[in-house]
């Protein structure tokens, strides 16, 4: 329910207000009158957003009625200012309503029509649950030894699950992805990692404000259910776009993109369970599907019979300005504490959103009572907190003596005492207060007024890969126990020795105790690349690794039994200058995989220095910059403007042709 003039998604739905004549022209117009108008546009803009478009379109024609009869009495200038401007708001939902209409009308008979196969066809789901012995592992793992975690887990689920799957089908991705929480954070949004990773989605800080999030002292939107699933959403169907496979997808959002790119590049395969990734990474997917098999049969595993938290239900608030947590908290009659449950992103007592509004969630029912008591003045002063740079020279006294507040209550504040003495830099909390707070007026469909709305971002797509998918069947891992062989390991699997070296890129036959091993069985102990996946591979370009500069002789496909030393003494090159020419870090190679063939001379490059330009890294010194592009140091200074050595990590430097 939304209770500012706006109109964000509405999670309680509002009943339509009972049918009720225009005031007389000739009465005194009443704040009751504009109230009632008010009250009108909410119950229209509620009607709209749960797709009842002509019942909105008509509840806001009422209410511009009522308007018009109010313009044609006596008004004073202010009421009719504010009258005028609510009818034209009101105009554009009721235009927004019945164009809503009208595209829901057109969507149904685009062609679209369902035939006797789609009729019959079983309803699939967007992600493939896939099934390996992995998989298998974690999901007994889940079941037995890690089963009271994952029952804290499914209880906190209940809460989360229904808000997370509506805003991810939102955002235009697959709402089983909400499953990848139990894996991040069992569903905690306070959760933070040995690595800094916060809230349910277990964002960096910097990955956070990429995509769009506000972290500062007093809000980390890391931690608000709906604001980081929207970013989680965005940055996964960034993800799918760069791989079109969804396990590479995943795998990316725990190892990142570039390092996923990197391994698609330099092992030569585009299936997630081929390839060699840090350990982390490669448990990620298995605990997912996992998660996503139980979450999908909860009866099968025993988990129906857990009781789950009751599902989280509010109204949403929007208001400008900074809000005072405990001045709502009085106007909702609830416990400070119980605010702060439906809006863990607020590290404080005070909130401020962006661009001057801030939209609160506050407890199912109470949107409508708190709106009312703000509309009718019954609000009271707001306590705000500014900020104050300690200068050289200031004193708790004089710094409390300029903002008018108390020096031992400004103390008390920020913890200063005997033990912890007034610092240059330290930034004061400063207590003081501020006007009630105030309904926003915003016009219909402002994102602002939603608690989901997060700011888009433009995210450059790196590479996109158009692959045929991961397959899982027949792919497992082993671990060497004590004792173990490549031969015996090889034996016990029904494999070769040669087949677990290609496999686990190995260059000799040294195993150790504890080691991962990949192992294929069945049909796919001899499957090759497919054609597509390959040649996908061999145009790849991953950020960050380095590029090619030189011509390309042609392009060939590694037969079995080829090496890299084979294929370079019969093309008359070197082991080096085909690695350079393909990205590849190592010497293993697979039957099927496309390998450039270079041509005479040529050089790897940074990827980030084309164009002329050279982006330092560190360590590096302007002399080997010289050198590594065959011209001086002092063409690279006139170049630049530089007048001396010093350079700096990070700094792009213009590389001169001569």
């Amino acid at each position: 329910m939304i209770c500012a003039l706006a109109g964000p998604a509405v999670t309680a739905h509002a009943a339509v207000p009972a049918e009720r004549t225009g005031p007389d022209s000739t009465s005194v117009v009443t704040q009751d009158d504009v109230h009632s108008i008010k009250i009108a546009y909410r119950a229209a803009w509620a009607q709209r957003q749960v797709g009842d478009y002509l019942a909105a379109a008509a509840t806001a024609e009422a209410a511009i009625a009522d308007c018009d009869a109010l313009l044609e009495g006596d008004l004073a200038a202010m009421q009719r200012m504010e009258i005028a401007g609510l009818r034209t708001r009101l105009g554009g939902l009721a235009d927004a309503a019945r164009s809503d209409h009208k595209a829901a009308l057109a969507e149904k008979a685009a062609g679209n029509e369902a035939d006797e196969s789609v009729l019959n066809a079983p309803a699939a789901y967007e992600i493939e649950a896939q099934m390996n012995r992995e998989v298998e592992r974690w999901i007994t793992y889940y079941t037995t030894t890690g089963r009271k975690t994952f029952e804290r887990w499914w209880t906190r689920s209940g809460k989360y699950m229904d808000l997370f799957q509506a805003t991810l089908r939102r955002e235009g991705v697959p709402p089983d992805l909400a499953h990848l929480v139990f894996v991040e954070s069992g569903f905690n949004v306070h959760a933070r990692s040995y690595a800094a990773a916060v809230g349910p989605w277990q964002f960096l800080r910097s990955t956070g404000r990429l995509f769009g999030l506000t972290i500062n002292k007093w809000v980390d939107e890391r931690r608000d259910p709906e604001k980081s699933t929207v970013a989680a959403a965005r940055y996964l169907k960034h993800l799918y776009t760069i791989f079109g496979d969804w396990p590479l997808a995943l795998a990316s959002y725990n190892a990142g993109e570039g390092r996923m790119l990197r391994a698609i590049k330099t092992q030569g395969t585009t299936n997630y369970w081929d390839l060699h990734l840090p350990r982390q990474t490669e448990d990620y997917v298995p605990q997912f599907m996992a998660a996503l098999h139980i979450g999908r049969s909860p009866e099968k595993y025993g988990f129906d019979q857990v009781e789950r938290d009751e599902p989280l239900a509010f109204d949403e608030i929007a208001l400008e300005g900074g809000v005072d947590l405990n001045v709502i908290a009085r106007l909702c009659e609830c416990p400070l504490e119980r605010l702060r449950e439906l809006n863990p992103g607020v590290l404080r007592s005070g909130a401020r959103g962006g661009d001057g509004i801030t939209t609160l969630r506050v407890p199912r029912g109470l949107g409508e009572q708190v709106a009312a008591k703000i509309e009718a003045g019954n609000a009271p002063n707001q306590k705000a907190h500014l900020v104050h740079n300690v200068r050289k020279g200031e004193t708790l006294s004089g710094i409390a003596t300029r903002y008018k507040v108390s020096a031992n209550l400004l103390a008390l504040e920020n913890r200063i005492g005997k033990k912890n003495y007034l610092r240059i830099g330290q930034e004061l909390s400063i207590p003081t207060s501020m006007a009630p707070p105030r309904l926003a007026l915003l016009d219909p469909g402002d994102p602002r007024a939603s608690t989901a709305y997060v700011p888009e971002r433009n995210i450059r797509v790196p590479a996109q890969l158009d692959i045929s998918g991961s397959e899982p069947d027949g792919r497992y891992i082993v671990r060497v126990k004590r004792g173990q062989t490549l031969a015996t390991i090889a034996e016990e699997h029904g494999v070769t020795i040669e087949d677990l070296k290609a496999w686990n890129m190995l260059t000799s036959n040294r195993v150790r105790r504890g080691m991962r091993l990949k192992v294929r069985t069945g049909p796919t102990a001899a499957m090759q690349l497919a054609a597509g996946d390959s040649a996908a591979i061999a145009e790849l370009r991953p950020p960050g690794m380095r590029r090619y500069g030189g011509s390309i002789r042609e392009t060939i496909r590694v037969r079995p039994g080829e090496t890299l030393g084979t294929i370079a003494a019969r093309y008359g090159t070197t082991v080096s200058a085909i690695k350079a020419a393909n990205g590849l870090r190592g010497t293993m190679i697979r039957a099927g995989q496309r390998l450039r063939i270079p041509g005479r001379g040529g050089a790897a490059i940074a990827s980030s220095d084309a164009g002329g330009t050279h982006t330092v890294r560190r360590g590096e010194t302007l002399g080997g910059i010289a050198r590594r592009h065959g011209i001086t140091i002092g063409a690279i200074q006139r170049a630049n403007g530089l007048r001396g050595t010093v350079i700096r990590a990070g700094q792009r430097l213009k590389i001169p042709t001569g």
